[in-house]
């Protein structure tokens, strides 16, 4: 399977403001209980999976902290027999007044977690769950087109050529080759056209190359449950001390707005 990462920690406190709302029952069978809650003093609500023993009489707006949570698969209520996949959020909420924080440092959460068409930057994550970006091998390079409605290939009037959203670089990673069990080891990271374009140039099968600014959407079907995006893709034997974890969290860091 493509992309097939398990558990994504999310950092909490990148969600902003937190503030209870109730309690709600979902899952493919209605019988999980999750918190409902207000985000970054917005109308948007997320709904968190919370810690046994959570205490769900808590009055409305009582302001909350999510500790050491995760994003991974889950079912939701469907009319079809298997359900339908969605990402699940699961963590520890606690009253702003308890003691607890995230075992996870904070400059370990490099990536962002988006949501929608519109791709809305929704929290920060930590990429290292899914793969290590020193570990990824190219063996190919694809054209994705942009489709209408119907599947078909949108086709430029001014050019009279099918338009490319964007091209995947098809990564297998290098600790995983070999190996009998290779279910999860192919990554598929997309990155914009010009981009693509610019880096393509030169690229053998076997090149190591290490994404910067990454992104990720969860889809969830049966061919892979995330989608990745990378600004970029740098040569592992190119990098320099400007493209280390911590300034890349540094510079992504704008990209959090809601």
């Amino acid at each position: 399977m493509i992309n097939k990462f398990g558990n994504i920690r999310l950092q909490g406190k990148s969600l902003g403001k937190l503030t209870y709302v109730n309690r709600d029952k979902v899952g493919a069978k209605g019988d999980i209980d999750v918190a409902v809650l207000n985000y970054n003093e917005s109308l948007s609500t997320v709904r968190v999976t919370p810690q046994a023993g959570f205490d769900f009489a808590k009055k409305f707006g009582t302001e909350l902290k999510l500790i050491n949570a995760v994003l991974t698969g889950g079912e939701a209520r469907s009319n079809q027999r298997a359900g339908t996949r969605v990402v699940t959020r699961i963590g520890t909420l606690l009253e702003m007044s308890e003691n607890g924080q995230d075992e996870v440092p904070e400059v370990e959460f490099d990536a962002l977690f988006i949501t929608g068409k519109d791709k809305t930057p929704f929290g920060r994550i930590r990429s290292a769950d899914a793969f290590n970006r020193n570990d990824l091998m190219l063996f190919s390079v694809e054209a994705n087109y942009q489709t209408d409605n119907r599947g078909n290939a949108v086709v430029d009037r001014d050019t009279n050529e099918t338009t490319i959203t964007n091209y995947q670089f098809n990564f297998i990673q290098e600790s995983k080759s070999g190996q009998t069990d290779t279910d999860d080891s192919f990554v598929r990271i997309l990155v914009d056209p010009i981009e693509s374009e610019r880096l393509q140039v030169g690229l053998k099968p076997g090149m190591k190359l290490v994404p910067q600014g990454l992104k990720f959407a969860f889809v969830g079907n049966d061919t892979t449950d995330w989608t990745v995006y990378a600004d970029t893709l740098v040569p592992l034997d190119e990098k320099t001390t400007k493209q280390t974890p911590t300034a890349q969290v540094k510079s992504d860091d704008k990209e959090v707005k809601k």
